[in-house]
């Protein structure tokens, strides 16, 4: 054996982290981390309660429960069924590719706000996840090390401006469990924070997520029931079926469904702010 070829590679490994610079992963690295820890089921069923600010006409503050139910089809489907008076809603996700139906007609296929928070607990694979945050607009070709609420965490996403919010995902360093993602979506910065990960039988799940808009607690979201499910029918993940059963009808006025949307969010936001000023 060739000692004097081994001893660099020796020197470089024992010596280096005693340099005092802490090694800080890229981005695909520290995603793939992230998926081997959490590991990646078959799939997951949760049943959940959203609860959401809302506001009377006194403009006193009063908060709306959901009843929820997401079914996971790892790595990359995720129906959200949501029970309401008048029925049941749902949204899907596939592929990249989203739906939303409500009172038996499509109504959006983008996003809403409060609901962006499924991003970084659907795509448990290394490729999807890295796509999905940059889809998110989170500048990956960055990670630095911060501090957040007591942890050291890597942070993928380029800083702005001092103590300026910026797009990014926090994964903890000890853990590997991402507990903060900040996203810039239709002139909000939602910002998700996710705690209380517990395991099931091998893989991890965060049983509640706090959702701000704009710096302003808008959401949270509370896990009573979780188990390991992957018998779904898969028509209920077809997104191309569902266009053809639930098609979207045509607004009434120039604003469609998903600008109503957002702006019904927005509404209660600013009335939110009101309170605080």
């Amino acid at each position: 054996m060739n000692i004097r070829f081994f001893l660099p590679f020796f020197i470089f490994v024992f010596v280096l982290p005693n340099t005092g610079r802490a090694f800080v992963p890229q981005a695909p690295h520290l995603l793939h981390l992230v998926i081997e820890q959490v590991k990646r089921p078959a799939g997951i069923e949760t049943s959940q309660i959203k609860t959401i600010a809302n506001f009377d006409s006194a403009d006193r503050k009063e908060e709306v429960w959901l009843d929820e139910r997401l079914m996971y089809l790892f790595p990359d489907r995720l129906r959200s069924e949501t029970t309401t008076l008048t029925g049941e809603d749902f949204t899907v996700e596939s592929d990249f590719e989203f739906i939303k139906v409500k009172n038996g007609q499509t109504v959006s296929r983008t996003k809403s706000p409060i609901d962006l928070y499924t991003d970084i607990l659907l795509y448990r694979d290394d490729e999807m996840f890295l796509q999905g945050l940059i889809s998110a607009g989170i500048d990956v070709s960055t990670v630095t090390l911060k501090r957040y609420r007591g942890m050291i965490c890597y942070v993928i996403g380029k800083p702005a401006g001092k103590k300026e919010p910026f797009p990014g995902l926090w994964v903890d360093k000890d853990t590997f469990f991402p507990v903060r993602y900040v996203v810039k979506k239709d002139d909000f910065m939602v910002e998700n924070v996710y705690s209380n990960w517990q395991k099931i039988s091998r893989s991890w799940y965060p049983m509640e997520v706090s959702i701000r808009l704009d710096n302003q607690v808008f959401a949270t979201v509370t896990v009573g029931q979780i188990k390991l499910k992957s018998d779904f029918p898969r028509s209920l993940f077809d997104i191309p079926e569902i266009e053809r059963l639930y098609p979207e009808q045509p607004a009434p006025d120039v604003l469609n469904n998903s600008a109503k949307e957002v702006n019904e969010v927005r509404k209660r936001i600013e009335e939110f702010k009101k309170l605080y000023e």
